[in-house]
């Protein structure tokens, strides 16, 4: 279940550009449906490049240890990056 867990947008996208695929090319080929696969393709794409887990900046790190100990309230929350 971890490796469905850890690839699932990976796997999300190769099942919605299936599927896409298999509406369009039911009746054969068409330039059009090339052009729908490759935005389909590139809006996903672009979707993880937005979305996707990044490691944080060593400022962001340094600004938020400073802030602990001043006697104030900090909330922290904590993110799996998968």
């Amino acid at each position: 279940m971890g490796i469905i867990n850890h690839y699932s947008m990976m796997l999300s996208a190769i099942f919605i550009i299936g599927l896409t695929a298999f509406f369009l090319l039911r009746d054969g080929y068409q330039p059009k449906d090339g052009v729908i696969l490759l935005v389909v393709a590139v809006a996903l794409l672009g979707g993880w490049l937005i979305l996707r887990p990044r490691q944080a900046s060593a400022e962001g790190r340094a600004q938020l240890q400073s802030e602990f100990g001043q006697g104030r309230a900090v909330l922290l929350e904590m993110q799996s990056p998968f």
